[in-house]
């Protein structure tokens, strides 16, 4: 992240951005050095502060907020994503270099809260929908912030098919046979099963829904996208289009939804060595790689076999970047 000079001065005139910023040092400082006991107790404290923070700026008014407002609160709501993104310490590995166990992930859990990291993110698209007018100026300062120039930002992705989105991703996920652009979609609670009431599921609607369709239309171009270690958080978007639909689909597994969420997490293998990020990006591709070739999706009969075999060859090859 370039140290420009408004990162430099916005957090001695807002606490949120201090309180969170401090939180992200002492989560750096306890993934690099693990077992030292200050730094856990500085990330708890420093990560309460912060949230308690976010929420008293979430409920500031919009036309009471202010342009400077709002860039502190869209930059802090992404940083906390960044904090949540990294392994806590309890899932962390005891010694520096080693990699955490896959079996340790979400993926084989039967934990009712097992997506609890994803929460946060939930509320970015509707934080984001709500500052409408101050989201252009909160781009540019985004993109000056993570990219070191206003001109650049996160908005890049169009929704068409002809992007590059592979023959073979198009039939599996369904894209011909629907123009839903992903935004539609209604959810219930699921009353049974191994999901507590409150966890969303897909339920019927009257307009047709296709909650792959966003996610592979962003994954196509996210894999040919330029390599540079900043553009770690243009691959964030991706995280952006995982509406709660598509959160229900990985909750109870399937198979699709997770062969997209792993495709991502492969995308963020790429970025090696980048200290919040690969972690979690390392264990859970080889979870999700583990859990689809355990269903022996390859091995089903006819087309759909083949189709699976040339997505889990597009799989392993995920973390490579190469401009196809």
């Amino acid at each position: 992240m370039p140290q420009t000079d408004e990162l430099m001065s916005l957090p001695k005139s807002n606490s949120l951005v201090r309180n969170t910023m401090l939180a992200i040092t002492a989560c750096h400082l306890r993934t690099v050095s693990p077992g030292v006991l200050q730094y856990r107790i500085a990330e708890h404290f420093q990560t309460s502060l912060a949230l308690q923070d976010y929420q008293r700026a979430l409920d500031v008014p919009q036309e009471k907020l202010g342009q400077a407002g709002a860039d502190a609160l869209l930059l802090s709501a992404v940083l906390l994503n960044i904090l949540a993104f990294a392994l806590p310490e309890s899932e962390t590995p005891a010694r520096l270099n080693d990699d955490a166990d896959p079996r340790t992930s979400w993926v084989f859990s039967t934990h009712k809260n097992r997506l609890g990291w994803l929460a946060l993110q939930a509320g970015v698209r509707p934080l984001m929908r709500s500052m409408v007018p101050y989201f252009e100026s909160a781009l540019s300062f985004l993109g000056l912030i993570f990219f070191g120039t206003r001109g650049e930002n996160w908005v890049l992705f169009q929704r068409n098919l002809d992007l590059g989105v592979p023959e073979t991703w198009i039939k599996v996920f369904e894209l011909e046979s629907t123009d839903c652009d992903g935004e539609c979609g209604t959810i219930n609670s699921l009353k049974n099963g191994d999901a507590s009431q409150d966890q969303p599921v897909v339920t019927s609607h009257p307009k047709p829904i296709n909650v792959y369709h966003i996610p592979v239309i962003v994954l196509a171009q996210l894999r040919t996208l330029e390599f540079r270690h900043s553009y770690v958080f243009k691959n964030l978007f991706f995280l952006g289009k995982v509406q709660s639909e598509f959160r229900a689909l990985l909750y109870h597994r399937d198979e699709r939804a997770l062969w997209l969420f792993g495709y991502w997490l492969g995308l963020m293998c790429r970025f090696e060595k980048t200290w919040w990020c690969d972690g979690r990006a390392k264990r859970d591709y080889q979870a999700i790689r583990m859990w689809l070739e355990q269903l022996h999706l390859a091995e089903r009969p006819g087309v759909e076999g083949e189709m699976w075999r040339e997505l889990m060859q597009d799989f392993r090859a995920a973390p490579v970047f190469n401009t196809l």
